[in-house]
């Protein structure tokens, strides 16, 4: 994680990969895989997962091999995550 220009607000780098229990942990505060899970990456596709997600188990088991089944950005705030470019939630960030 890193720090943002925002106070309290930590951004997931993913540049050097995402253990599984950091996922299991976004997962956990996004609510489902499916709120994290990159539709677009062929593994998703060649499973389904667009339409039946994962355990939480194995999406941090894949994502620890393949960081690009996540969707970006990841933004940590507390208890909640925002996932994805979602102009609303930025805005009442600040």
């Amino acid at each position: 994680m890193r720090k943002t220009a925002l106070e309290g607000v930590d951004e997931i780098n993913t540049a050097k990969g995402v253990s599984e229990a950091t996922v299991k942990a976004i997962v956990a505060k996004a609510g489902s895989v499916a709120a994290v899970l990159n539709t677009r990456h062929a593994l998703a596709k060649a499973h389904d997962w667009a339409t039946k997600p994962p355990s939480a188990a194995a999406f941090a088991k894949a994502v620890a091999e393949d960081v690009n089944l996540l969707r970006r950005p990841i933004l940590i705030i507390g208890d909640r995550v925002i996932v994805g470019f979602d102009r609303a939630a930025y805005d009442k960030l600040g």
